[in-house]
């Protein structure tokens, strides 16, 4: 019984936790929704990429040309907390091979190669998802789950 209390202080820590985390995730799905109905039309594609670094994590979305591969629209989420947002970042536009050149951290660059390698692979024709972060068309399907993600 002693330790009654600080088992409950543990399990509320936990379950605040496990909040937060899901609203972070909801609200990604939300805005890779918007991204998604905002830039419908053919010839782009939606692309995700994420990168972790020691006290930051990055994710990427790059809207890009498929005819020239040029990067149109930029949003980037960087922090270290769930309160993290996407801003846009329009520095980040123009050709998608030089894009990781023009990011201002480290950790936002291996985000844009991590991206910029999930394109490659749906250009080659590899369309399977490999993780949560996938690649969508100009049509608004996802791989093979057909669709927009619900959150």
């Amino acid at each position: 019984m002693a330790y009654l209390p600080l088992a409950l202080l543990l399990l509320g820590g936990f379950v605040l936790s496990l909040l937060a985390s899901l609203a972070q995730h909801r609200y990604y799905l939300r805005t890779v929704n918007r991204l998604a109905g905002q830039e419908h039309r053919a010839g782009v594609t939606l692309v995700s990429g994420r990168a972790t670094g020691r006290f930051r994590g990055a994710v990427v979305l790059l809207v890009v040309r498929r005819s020239d591969k040029v990067v149109e629209r930029a949003l980037v989420m960087q922090g270290a907390s769930v309160l993290a947002r996407f801003r846009e970042r329009p520095e980040l536009t123009g050709e998608l091979a030089t894009a990781s050149a023009r990011a201002a951290s480290a950790v936002t660059a291996r985000a844009i190669e991590d991206a910029h390698d999930r394109f490659r692979r749906m250009q080659a024709g590899a369309t399977a998802d490999t993780g949560i972060a996938g690649v969508f068309d100009g049509l608004g399907g996802l791989g093979g789950l057909g669709g927009k993600l619900r959150a």
